[in-house]
């Protein structure tokens, strides 16, 4: 076709349509112009494709009446429906996020159509959702455009992607490949393909064959994993009744199981749960929600576990003995590559009889799908851990700076370095990719062994507000956007000049899995953190959802543990750690008030709103705190209960201030058993209920738990008991 008439137009909207229909594929089409010329071209297609309306995604403005309208932001809550169409209007701003979830709603058949400007110009046109990178003090000028470049030259390379440019011809188009083999024709009638009905059954053999034999479910995007867990959850409704939990990161996540479950049941599904004619249920809950729910559950189903942090996946795993995980291996939701890397080991300790299922077949089209190819590469979702050469391991490793623009010049690096952030962080989604490419006070750090990338490092410049500011952010009357740590050192330490401090904020690590353990991320550290000491910097820190491993690193690279965050996030499970260094005087005169603010307030909250937590990351925290050592009262209340039989509520107050000190001692904690230590935090220090620590410290009850207690406690008379109150009750 060389006419770029209407009728041209027209015709090449019926010839796309009629190809993706005979493929049972989909086609990719770019509408290149002005934003007025976009919206008519893309209308005047979907209509002469034969499109209903109703059957058309319009994510942007001046959408044609009877389609179905989302902002240009909202892609994601789609995930899970159908469409034959998706329209993105990009010139009301593109959401990566949206982009990977909006695509994955097209049918084999359908059209997936972007209103772009002139690809040429596109980066230097202006993006509304560029506003969500912005950062206060770093203006428009700041925001990189690689991205949208990332984006344009992806397009303009593929070979089956169908670009419009306003003002010139309609261009020539070969038709779609077809697909790579036949689909699969399956026995069960609920499914779509082989896999889908094998992912079924694996779910129903969980949770009514031998326990302790988990399921974990596996699939790229459009393969009907959440389709198959409903359906298998909304069999054993009808058949067993009970209830059955499903769980994951949030409750849109979930709501195509849900769907599913409900319909195979014929009812309708309400906002968190799905109720059988019977009463059996369906319950969504979040994973930290699921121990207060009541009950235990015949099933519990955890869908993008990639999206949850591994304690939180080997928590559930240790707690119920019928579950099944899924995830998706490219995706929205996180890596499922690192999903497997991070919690493999776990489930084989754990689980010896488990087993795994793989969902490779598609179910909305056919293998081969130019879309979805196409979509992998513009938001680098088939990134991989960079390979390695043998022999680099003992090469002295290197650090450098990276001019992001080079990352458009090296598409291999962009992959190689985005691979290690999505196997090393199970919440990285396309918006970091966007992040990574233009966040306008971002620094990208690369870590070398010969040629081989071993490490990266994301660090955001923050802070350096005027004092006002700062004590305006302490009293809660301003949260300027960005700037995280800083505002956390006013807000939640309590440094009402904590915001002026200008902070090198370590927003990702990752080393590549192979090479872990050798003290190259510490390396790394110490490279940011010379780096922002010539620039002025105060402090260098992070904030990140703690866990005892994690502290270990960040205490290791010589950073001090600063707040642990008295809410416990309900998706991960962990609770949010501030830990910080000091780059010079300032720094450690912030460093200093911090950390006794955090000895004074830690222990206090430790019987409050960090009676959850669990005592190994206690223990850790414990060990970095000035706490000032007891006196002979506090002793004399030892004493009393180690040797004697003075009741534990009596010597409550002591016990309370010589554990807390010995605990943050090393060569004083050296002497307890890890049981014992255990107890001590659960009972003295956290007030847990006696059975629920006794069950921590691995004791069946009170009696048990009480010498375990005491047993602990006599070691460290003689040695740090003063004489005073070492000699009233003599050693038995």
């Amino acid at each position: 076709m060389t006419s770029g008439s209407r009728a041209d137009l027209e015709a090449l909207a019926r010839h796309l349509r009629d190809d993706a229909l005979r493929a049972g594929q989909r086609r990719a089409v770019v509408l290149a112009g002005a934003a007025d010329w976009g919206r008519d071209q893309a209308v005047a297609m979907l209509d002469a494709a034969g499109l209903e309306r109703s059957r058309v995604l319009w994510a942007g403005e001046a959408a044609p009446e009877g389609s179905m309208v989302c902002p240009s932001g909202g892609l994601v809550g789609y995930l899970g429906t159908e469409s034959d169409a998706l329209v993105m209007d990009a010139h009301a701003g593109l959401d990566p996020d949206g982009l990977g979830a909006g695509a994955g709603t097209v049918r084999g058949g359908g059209l997936l159509v972007l209103l772009t400007p002139p690809l040429g110009e596109w980066p230097a046109h202006p993006d509304p959702q560029a506003a969500r990178l912005a950062v206060d003090g770093y203006g428009p000028e700041a925001m990189g455009r690689r991205f949208l470049a990332w984006l344009a030259a992806t397009l303009s390379a593929d070979p089956w992607t169908v670009v419009l440019e306003q003002g010139h011809a309609v261009p020539d188009v070969q038709p779609l490949p077809g697909p790579s083999c036949q689909r699969s024709v399956p026995e069960d009638p609920d499914c779509i393909t082989t896999d889908q009905a094998t992912a079924v059954a694996a779910v129903l053999r969980t949770a009514t064959g031998h326990r302790r034999r988990p399921t974990v479910l596996t699939a790229d995007r459009g393969r009907g994993k959440s389709a198959a867990l409903g359906i298998a959850a909304g069999r054993l409704l009808r058949d067993r009744g009970g209830v059955i939990v499903v769980t994951g990161p949030r409750r849109s996540a979930v709501v195509p199981v849900l769907a599913h479950a409900a319909r195979l049941l014929a009812v309708t599904p309400g906002r968190t749960e799905v109720v059988s004619p019977d009463g059996a249920r369906l319950r969504f809950l979040l994973p930290g929600e699921i121990a207060a729910g009541g009950g235990t559950p015949a099933l519990v189903l955890v869908d993008e576990a990639a999206a949850l942090p591994a304690n939180t996946l080997a928590r559930l795993l240790q707690q119920h003995s019928r579950i099944v995980f899924a995830t998706t291996v490219h995706g929205y939701e996180g890596s499922g590559r690192g999903f497997a890397l991070r919690f493999q080991g776990l489930l084989e300790a754990g689980s010896p009889r488990r087993q795994y299922v793989t969902l490779n077949e598609p179910v909305r089209w056919q293998s081969g799908d130019p879309v979805e190819a196409l979509v992998f590469r513009a938001l680098v979702l088939d990134a991989d851990l960079p390979g390695l050469t043998e022999g680099t391991a003992t090469e002295t490793p290197g650090a450098e700076r990276l001019d992001r623009d080079r990352l458009l010049a090296e598409p291999e690096l962009l992959r190689a370095l985005f691979g290690l952030l999505v196997h090393a962080h199970y919440r990285t989604r396309p918006l970091d990719l966007r992040n990574l490419l233009d966040g306008p006070n971002l620094s990208v750090y690369l870590l070398w062994q010969g040629q081989d990338l071993v490490g990266t490092a994301l660090v955001a410049n923050e802070g350096g507000f005027a004092e006002a500011t700062s004590r305006a952010i302490w009293a809660g009357e301003r949260r300027p956007r960005g700037h995280l740590l800083p505002q956390s050192l006013a807000a939640h330490v309590g440094l009402p000049q904590g915001a002026c401090a200008r902070v090198a904020r370590i927003m990702r690590i990752a080393v590549h899995p192979r090479r872990q353990g050798r003290g190259l991320g510490s390396a790394l550290v110490d490279t940011v953190a010379a780096d922002a000491r010539a620039e002025g910097m105060h402090l260098v820190g992070a904030s990140f959802g703690a866990t005892p491993d994690l502290l270990r690193f960040w205490q290791r690279s010589g950073c001090y543990p600063l707040r642990l965050g008295v809410r416990r996030d309900a998706a991960s499970g962990t609770h949010s750690a501030v830990v910080a260094r000091s780059l010079g005087d300032t720094g450690e005169g912030l460093l200093e008030q911090g950390r006794a603010r955090m000895a004074r307030d830690f222990p206090g909250q430790l019987a409050d709103p960090l009676a959850v937590v669990e005592p190994e990351l206690v223990l850790s925290l414990l060990a970095d705190l000035d706490i000032p050592p007891p006196d002979v009262e506090d002793w004399l209340d030892v004493v009393g209960f180690a040797r004697g039989q003075r009741a534990f509520e009596a010597s409550l107050t002591g016990l309370h201030r010589v554990v807390l000190w010995a605990l943050s001692r090393h060569e004083v904690r050296a002497r307890l058993e890890n049981n014992e230590q255990t107890a001590l935090v659960a009972r003295v220090l956290q007030r847990c209920p006696w059975a629920e620590a006794a069950r921590l410290a691995g004791e069946r009850g009170r009696p048990g738990l009480v010498q375990v207690m005491r047993r602990g406690l006599a070691r460290l008379i003689p040695a740090h008991a003063p004489a005073a109150a070492r000699d009233v009750i003599p050693d038995r």
